[in-house]
């Protein structure tokens, strides 16, 4: 017969494996390729946090405030001037179960959990993404070309993806399974700074930073390199001269090759091929900022077709882009989603909740990373991203206990 310590064993495996399941499904409906069907991926990834949990769901008392705003999105979706898209309105809340189901999940996991499942799990994407560039880079007859909502996009076996923005171009820049590299460089960089702040592991710092820059986003470098310089200035701190010593010179021999990478990166956006990238952001932060203007408290609701109504309606007229490029364009920016969908009170609520989470134990670095990467990625409303705003939302004992680990 086996013994108790083997059947724990077994059973902790066995959640390990649903809650781990689970996380990469949410992650895949938060930026994920659309060639990912998102309702099946949702109500499997739902039933794997739930079995991840034992079933055990955290105490109402404990989430009032989370119920509270989400009902009162509700309410405002319903008595907000301009008709009700019960459709949009039901995905939205779908990811908004989606977010709380993860979150549950690892509120109902042994502490440090989290961490330890997306250090596990985007150390493989950081290998997809390198694999992808080197592949591509040496076999590119081996990736086929596949549409995705009237996009193409090289793929080899379904893991290995890139997309050609300009031909021609010796490095690809991988999508991961995400839907460009712009939402690929935020886990990425979350690796980076799991790897190199919370466990220090040298070999995976490397690799998770080499990873990142094979993306080429902009946003992603720059994240990196604040990551990189938060933790230079923890350890000079802590350490002695000879130390010092040494961060000195592998600074004075890194940061060059470094920092001119970035400014070519840099100029290419602003003056280069890519440039109408740049133009595409300041269209859509500069209309959505006239879209919160007219609409500042209730705003818009979900419906990107009310988005399209009133951006045309309202748009950036300084803007450098084509007259036919900003026709049936959504926004790309989460933070102008966020508040142009919630109105300004709500959605302040909401950016709040991010910016206070309580899963990751370093709040600054985690709003730079989740901030910038908002900036230019409208998954604002997406399962991975909603359980962090709604762990700011939690209510914990009057005893002080600030655990997450609410249920045993």
């Amino acid at each position: 017969m086996k013994s108790n310590a083997e059947k724990l064993t077994r059973i902790d495996s066995s959640l390990r494996g649903y809650r781990r399941s689970a996380l990469f499904l949410m992650i895949l409906l938060s930026g994920g390729s659309l060639l990912f069907p998102r309702i099946p991926i949702l109500l499997v990834g739902s039933i794997l946090g739930l079995l991840a949990s034992r079933l055990k769901i955290v105490p109402f008392s404990r989430t009032v405030w989370i119920w509270g705003i989400l009902l009162l999105i509700l309410v405002i979706s319903l008595i907000r001037p301009g008709g009700v898209d019960f459709s949009s309105l039901s995905i939205r809340f779908a990811n908004f179960l989606g977010g709380l189901v993860l979150l549950n999940t690892y509120l109902c996991a042994p502490t440090g959990c989290l961490e330890k499942d997306l250090s596990w799990l985007l150390r493989l994407m950081a290998i997809q993404a390198i694999g992808t560039v080197f592949l591509a880079s040496i076999a590119e007859s081996l990736f086929n070309t596949i549409l995705i909502a009237d996009a193409s996009e090289k793929t080899l076996l379904f893991i290995f993806n890139y997309h050609e923005s300009f031909e021609g171009v010796f490095l690809k820049r991988p999508d991961g399974f995400f839907f460009e590299p712009g939402v690929f460089q935020m886990y990425l960089n979350i690796f980076l700074y799991l790897s190199l702040i919370v466990y220090r592991r040298t070999s995976d710092s490397i690799l998770a930073l080499f990873a990142v820059f094979s993306t080429q986003s902009t946003t992603g470098i720059i994240i990196a390199l604040f990551i990189v310089f938060v933790e230079i200035v923890r350890r000079m701190g802590s350490v002695g001269i000879r130390q010092k010593m040494k961060i000195g010179v592998l600074i004075f021999f890194v940061l060059p090759p470094i920092g001119y990478t970035s400014y070519l990166n840099v100029m290419e956006k602003i003056s280069g091929q890519a440039r109408g990238s740049s133009f595409a952001r300041e269209y859509d932060l500069y209309t959505g900022l006239n879209v919160i203007a007219q609409y500042p408290i209730l705003g818009i609701g979900f419906s990107h077709a009310r988005y399209l109504d009133v951006s045309q309606r309202n748009p950036f007229a300084d803007s450098q882009i084509s007259t036919e490029a900003m026709e049936d364009r959504p926004t790309t920016n989460g933070l102008i989603y966020l508040y142009y969908s919630l109105g300004v009170p709500i959605g302040t609520i909401m950016l709040l909740g991010l910016l206070r989470q309580k899963l990751l134990q370093h709040r600054l670095i985690s709003t730079v990373v989740f901030i910038l990467s908002l900036f230019g990625e409208a998954i604002v409303f997406t399962p991975f991203i909603l359980m962090f705003i709604f762990s700011a939302l939690l209510i914990f004992p009057k005893n002080g206990d600030q655990s997450l680990r609410l249920l045993q």
